[in-house]
């Protein structure tokens, strides 16, 4: 349905777009005042114009969720909302950089294609900082993909996504209990590494 089928429509537009006292009432087949075109105008919005919202719309807007349709989306609106429940563990402080495996070639007779670049870079570490914990490292959820590290312990929670693809099987994580500290060496597996190395 076009904006243009429907006459009020074009009077709405007319009335939104030209002030009452510029407009010229000659041509409409109407006589009204011009108060209560003043009150017209106020009272709408290009809001008004089309079709009206739908359900899901309207839904969004107040903040509600919409209603499943089936028992697939209502499992899952039901794992989304436990999960915001029962996660109040904290976020731990983390540190990337990133680390090259350089040989004698490169520092001495620089004979390699290596830059300072992260680029150039074969490893990515990450050290998370868990001071509050107690629990023993074989107690951890520990989870690896290709783009998310995922740490679960009684006291913290932390899902990060990884700003580059590692390689699952060339990951070492080793915990150091005095200090309180995991940390990860995470094996990079880019596009253009074959360009780079």
């Amino acid at each position: 349905m076009s904006l243009f089928e429907n006459p009020d429509n074009i009077r709405m537009l007319r009335d939104l777009l030209t002030p009452p006292e510029e407009r010229d009432n000659s041509d409409t087949d109407e006589d009204e005042p011009v108060a209560s075109t003043q009150a017209k105008r106020t009272n709408f919005t290009p809001a008004h114009f089309g079709n009206s919202c739908s359900s899901d719309k309207q839904a969004a807007k107040t903040g509600e969720r919409p209603q499943p349709t089936n028992i697939e989306e209502w499992q899952k609106q039901q794992e989304q909302e436990d999960n915001e429940i029962l996660e109040r563990r904290k976020r731990p402080e983390y540190n990337m950089t990133y680390r090259q495996a350089v040989g004698t070639e490169d520092l001495y007779l620089q004979m390699g294609n290596r830059t300072n670049a992260t680029a150039s870079c074969e490893d990515l570490l990450l050290e998370i900082l868990l001071p509050d914990e107690t629990t023993p490292a074989d107690k951890m959820d520990l989870s690896i993909t290709e783009d998310e590290v995922d740490l679960a312990t009684p006291i913290y929670r932390l899902k990060l996504p990884l700003p580059h693809k590692v390689n699952v099987d060339r990951c070492r994580a080793k915990y150091i209990a005095e200090q309180r500290k995991l940390c990860l060496t995470l094996r990079l597996q880019r596009e253009f590494d074959y360009v780079n190395f």
